[in-house]
């Protein structure tokens, strides 16, 4: 017996300074009969799908497309979602996410237009409005990757924030390097790789298409095919040339099928929806709290007067007020002038089983509430 152990201690000291004079780093070996009963870290799911999943934690996303094609509308929706924690087209959502946009594209006018439309569309009572103010920071910075000042900045930055998803747009201006460059590429994906590892975030990129596509326009991301090559999931975004305001998503990843989906966007509307989910017409906060303080008869006159207390043009009331008649079905027009509350549907985007709620107030339109129209909440 005290052979055996001192064998087995001699040995163990062999191993260890065999360790020390080793000049190359030990692989770790598998063997394929155990490694599919192994259980391994993927990393948390992020956003799933019906096709499989999307995006895990620490993964890289890449969402292509042409200028001006609406990529940025896509993301900002996406973004809300993801703030929120609530399912949008076929993306399954189950919790909310801190998320940070460096934003390198869009001037602050540009940004304040386009938040405006989704805080008023999303944002109608308090939690959903804290949790977007907590989850959805950005910065108008551009930073040249890989270079050693901008990738100390992203890091530092990172470490402070903790965001827990980085989005960045678009490519071209974080990128120093020739998008052509298959080295100039690797080096920046290896920076992003690094930021990943080290910060456990999950990356998201916009990036510009080329002139050439390929006959499914996936892997369409303009110079180098290290980034498409890389990402985990590659969304590529196109207007439907035949048909305004209509858009094509097609989505192919390591973990899901490939799949397709067809978008539309509401006319004066800063949001998309699938087509077969396409929602009923649902008034915004604004109207139902003019409508609600209204009494079951009213003119126009005391419509347009509550709508400029609300702080809408006299052409922006005009044009609600057809609305409420013509497209919601909420009000009955009687004599010249005058108008007469019918119903009133909450808005089944943000929650279908609750009233619609303005910040500081109590549900409003509770009592116009005569039905309920219920949509899938998928439809944004």
């Amino acid at each position: 017996m005290k052979e055996n152990t001192r064998s087995d201690a001699a040995a163990f000291q062999q191993a260890i300074e065999n360790e020390g004079k080793r000049n190359f780093n030990k692989w770790i070996i598998e063997n394929a009969w155990d490694y599919p009963d192994k259980k391994l870290d993927f990393g948390a799911v992020i956003i799933d799908s019906e096709h499989g999943v999307v995006l895990t934690e620490k993964g890289i996303m890449q969402i292509t497309g042409a200028g001006k094609a609406g990529k940025t509308m896509l993301l900002f929706n996406l973004t809300f979602a993801l703030a929120l924690g609530r399912n949008y087209l076929s993306f399954q959502i189950n919790k909310s996410y801190k998320v940070l946009y460096l934003n390198g594209e869009n001037s602050g006018r540009t940004l304040q237009e386009r938040l405006k439309l989704l805080r008023d569309y999303y944002g109608v009572d308090d939690e959903a409005e804290q949790l977007i103010r907590e989850n959805f920071l950005f910065v108008s910075k551009g930073l040249l990757l890989p270079r050693k000042e901008a990738l100390n900045d992203l890091k530092g930055n990172i470490s402070e924030i903790q965001p827990e998803i980085v989005i960045i747009d678009p490519l071209k201006n974080f990128f120093d390097g020739e998008e052509n460059s298959a080295d100039d590429m690797r080096k920046f994906m290896q920076a992003i790789r690094q930021v990943v590892e080290e910060h456990n975030v999950t990356v998201v990129i916009l990036h510009h298409t080329g002139k050439k596509k390929n006959e499914n326009d996936l892997y369409t991301g303009r110079g180098s095919s290290v980034l498409a090559d890389d990402a985990e999931i590659t969304a590529a975004f196109s207007k439907d040339a035949r048909n305004k305001g209509r858009f094509n998503l097609s989505v192919t990843g390591r973990n899901c099928e490939e799949f397709s989906l067809h978008l539309m966007r509401p006319q004066d509307k800063y949001f998309l929806y699938h087509e077969a989910d396409k929602p009923r017409p649902e008034p915004d906060y604004i109207t139902v709290a003019i409508l609600d303080v209204l009494p079951q008869r009213f003119s126009a006159k005391d419509f347009n007067n509550e709508a400029e207390r609300q702080g809408l043009s006299e052409s922006t009331a005009k044009r609600r007020l057809e609305n409420c008649v013509n497209e919601f079905g909420l009000l009955k027009k009687l004599r010249r002038g005058e108008y007469e509350k019918v119903s009133l549907r909450p808005n089944s985007i943000i929650d279908p089983d609750e009233p619609i709620r303005v910040k500081g107030s109590e549900p409003i339109g509770s009592e116009l509430l005569t039905q309920t129209q219920k949509t899938d909440k998928e439809a944004i």
